[in-house]
């Protein structure tokens, strides 16, 4: 492979070079600032690009029109299975800057031109792709895949000549179309019980202190909580120092029979059960049971407590791990520790579970809302600024 070498003042017009002489399909080596000669005194700086012509590369959507250069830099540089303009891509370019600067010997701003250039012929390139296969890089971006990405993005053949912009307001619609949210629990005037389940880490036992602080305070409601979670070191305990608190009666259970002992002791509006975290299949497993045959004065609700960064493929496994409690509502909790919060809507979407709340934080009981449609669509697909 023959590889030469092209300049220009800044990146843009190296690469504008070697589109004109090697095409638009030619191989990047790689770039650096160089220093030669000298004019008026001065040494002149430039951009230098090594390149080599195309070596049987072939567009992956089978498009018969010319492509802009930047199609070889993308394939060399992406991260696999990490789709074109995904946020993951972009943060890599955001914190590839400083290395960049300092390997061209560029500055700050000079890095920050160069980038904003790339984004914009990545961009262009991007707008030249058929409608659905950008509408489904935008949708795993956000961590919605397979089947159901597919799903949102029919359609989006009409929008072949509106920007992202539009494009992205398309897929929201389509998604709000899909997205089902159950409100209200607490205000149910029967008496109800609410019992949070999910897998280990996911935020159960914080996302019922939310619930019993917004009932007892908020609502003035009275609240008991039951606790299955016995196992853990110093559950038991966190609950009692934090009902002492709030002044609300807290048992703990480790079977059935406690179960029901303690849910006719706690005589309030709202019961709310913590259990332990399930991540694998084990054979005592005692919610189930816990959860069927209860008195038909009582409401129930079993939340799935999911994490808003797991992946599709995550969410799938925890589904059938908690297929016999039957969860009627999920709560999306940790939805301040990801931009791909896509993941979860894999279990409500597909299976029609509405989702109940929204928990964007740890801070008790301010980090937690109830779902709405628009703030579940705004979580998982942003509006284009």
């Amino acid at each position: 492979m023959t590889y030469q070498n092209f300049r220009g003042a800044d990146l843009q017009e190296a690469l504008s070079a070697v589109k004109a002489t090697l095409g638009p399909n030619a191989l990047i080596e790689g770039t650096r600032r160089v220093t030669n000669g000298r004019a008026g005194g001065l040494a002149q700086q430039f951009v230098e690009v090594t390149a080599a012509p195309p070596q049987g590369l072939k567009w992956p959507f089978a498009s018969k029109e010319a492509r802009p250069i930047e199609m070889p830099l993308r394939e060399r540089a992406a991260v696999p299975g990490q789709p074109l303009g995904a946020p993951a891509e972009q943060r890599s370019l955001r914190g590839a800057s400083t290395k960049f600067g300092t390997v061209l010997g560029l500055s700050p701003n000079e890095v920050e031109r160069e980038l904003t250039s790339l984004r914009a012929m990545l961009e262009e390139l991007n707008q030249q792709r058929p409608p659905k296969e950008r509408a489904l890089t935008m949708l795993h971006g956000r961590g919605i895949e397979g089947n159901l990405a597919k799903e949102l993005a029919n359609g989006a053949a009409k929008h072949a000549k509106k920007g992202k912009a539009q494009l992205t307001e398309f897929l929201r619609g389509r998604l709000a179309e899909r997205v089902g949210v159950s409100g209200g629990l607490m205000q149910n005037p029967r008496r109800t019980m609410i019992a949070c389940m999910g897998p280990t880490g996911a935020g159960k036992t914080t996302t019922l202190a939310k619930l019993a602080a917004r009932a007892r305070l908020d609502l003035g409601r009275s609240v008991g909580v039951i606790s299955l979670d016995t196992f853990r070191v110093g559950a038991v305990e966190q609950w009692q120092r934090y009902a002492a608190l709030m002044g609300i009666p807290f048992q703990a259970a480790s079977d059935r029979a406690s179960f029901r002992r303690a849910l006719a002791e706690i005589s309030a509006d709202i019961v709310l059960v913590d259990t332990a975290g399930r991540s694998t299949p084990t054979s005592s497993w005692v919610l189930p049971e816990c959860l069927t045959g209860l008195p038909e004065d009582i409401v129930k609700h079993a939340l799935l407590v999911l994490p808003a960064w797991l992946r599709a493929s995550d969410v799938t496994r925890i589904l059938s791990l908690y297929e016999a409690p039957q969860p009627t509502e999920v709560v999306i909790t940790k939805l301040d520790e990801t931009i791909e919060a896509g993941g979860v809507m894999h279990a409500a979407l597909p299976e029609s579970i509405p989702i109940a709340y929204l928990c964007n934080g740890p801070r008790v009981p301010e980090d937690i809302r109830e779902a709405s449609v628009e703030a579940v669509v705004d979580a998982v697909l942003p509006a284009e600024a």
